[in-house]
């Protein structure tokens, strides 16, 4: 259920983003950043709220996140500067990089994964991959704007991110690296 959610709700933020300019959504996410941190700082402040809290969403929690912030801060955190520093174009699909390649990752490290870097598996790395290059040839007919070698940066930049995370929450380095890389290439290379 949580790979799911995951998928279906970034893919819903990119089209909302998609539909807005630069700045309205800036401030949408920002606005979004501060709710997400005022409901996460209640919850862990408050026990009974916590319990209300997991009772509502337990099937889209991680064990730890019950007791710490859920990914959703540090996701929405990464879109917000990935926005704010970095084209419009490669961070919405850096967003869709994380929507797509996270869940596949998930879902073919555990049932397929044997070869490991950390907790993470090389056959997952390889769906979040395979996944985020489809999804780059989706964006690129329906929003435009992105080359065949941005879309494969911004894919490798991701997978690359994910599989060696392990501090920072790959919620929020995935669109902050992914972006980086896809910009780093379209300025030094004119693409």
């Amino acid at each position: 259920m949580r790979r799911l959610y995951h998928l279906v709700s970034g893919l819903f933020f990119v089209y909302v983003i998609s539909q807005l300019d630069r700045r309205s959504g800036i401030i949408l996410v920002s606005v979004m950043l501060a709710l997400a941190i005022a409901i996460e700082t209640a919850r862990l402040i408050f026990p009974a709220l916590n319990t209300l809290f997991i009772r509502c969403f337990n099937m889209l929690l991680r064990h730890e996140e019950k007791r710490k912030p859920t990914g959703s801060v540090w996701y929405i955190a990464g879109v917000l500067l990935s926005l704010l520093i970095f084209k419009k174009e490669f961070a919405m699909f850096s967003m869709v990089i994380l929507a797509v390649g996270d869940p596949s990752a998930s879902t073919v490290g555990k049932s397929w994964g044997r070869h490991r870097i950390n907790r993470k598996s090389i056959e997952g790395s390889m769906a979040f991959l395979i996944a985020a290059l489809a999804a780059g040839l989706i964006f690129q007919r329906t929003l435009g704007g992105l080359s065949f070698v941005v879309i494969i940066t911004g894919a490798i930049a991701g997978t690359i991110t994910e599989l060696l995370s392990s501090k920072l929450d790959d919620n929020f380095t995935i669109p902050l690296i992914a972006s980086g890389c896809m910009q780093a290439l379209a300025y030094f290379f004119n693409t």
